[in-house]
């Protein structure tokens, strides 16, 4: 429901050569990730017999520890963690960002980074709670937050560097929502709505400071 939009978003209204690329980036990796939670939802409608989270939630079966509720847990993850995204399938979001138009970018930041998030909440509340699955992605997520950190410290583009840091916070976002308790829970909501309002505030001003300098290079903008 929002790849269609925000590709067209993209690849449409942006002002850059390069726009063309950032789409091709975008839907490459959202239908990449979104394969595994098709195959998913289907292992689910089959095993269980309903597709309602609250017949999945009440229904024995999702307790179960067993190799296919494993393989179910990976591949709804798979296509939110690329939404979110966590580091290693983030590719995708700078160039998204930096060839956007402003309003592309923040309703990239504010909504549609948000809806991974949330979805790894309700995916994670659906099954037993899978630690030694959910401890590898945990490390990635923190990881991922150090990584982009130092990568942050380089760039010189502004809206990159908006782009590079929401990659830092959606990987604490992830992080929380994988450790399922309800105080890491209660972060990464928190969390997601000050960063949907902050990063687009930040977008804003970025487009602000690049119509009065014609330029996003932040050395010539001081």
């Amino acid at each position: 429901a929002t790849l269609i939009p925000t590709l067209i978003i993209i690849t449409r209204w942006g002002n850059q050569t390069e726009r063309l690329n950032a789409g091709t980036y975008f839907l490459f990796y959202t239908l990449a990730g979104s394969l595994p939670l098709l195959i998913s939802l289907l292992l689910i409608s089959s095993n269980m017999g309903s597709l309602s989270i609250n017949m999945i939630s009440t229904s024995s079966e999702a307790y179960i520890m067993t190799t296919t509720n494993k393989l179910m847990w990976f591949g709804c993850l798979t296509a939110f963690m690329v939404k979110m995204p966590l580091y290693g399938a983030h590719l995708w979001l700078p160039k998204a960002h930096v060839e956007a138009p402003v309003a592309g970018s923040m309703i990239l930041a504010a909504v549609l980074l948000k809806l991974g998030g949330y979805g790894i909440i309700r995916v994670t509340m659906l099954f037993t709670p899978l630690t030694e699955l959910s401890y590898p992605f945990i490390i990635l997520a923190l990881w991922g937050v150090l990584m982009t950190g130092l990568v942050c410290m380089r760039q010189t583009d502004l809206k990159s560097l908006i782009a590079y840091s929401s990659v830092s916070h959606m990987g604490l976002v992830v992080a929380a929502a994988l450790i399922q308790t309800p105080w890491s829970f209660t972060g990464a909501i928190l969390l997601m709505i000050s960063h949907g309002l902050i990063s687009s505030s930040l977008f804003c001003l970025a487009n602000t400071n690049y119509e009065r300098t014609h330029s996003r290079t932040m050395i010539l903008a001081r």
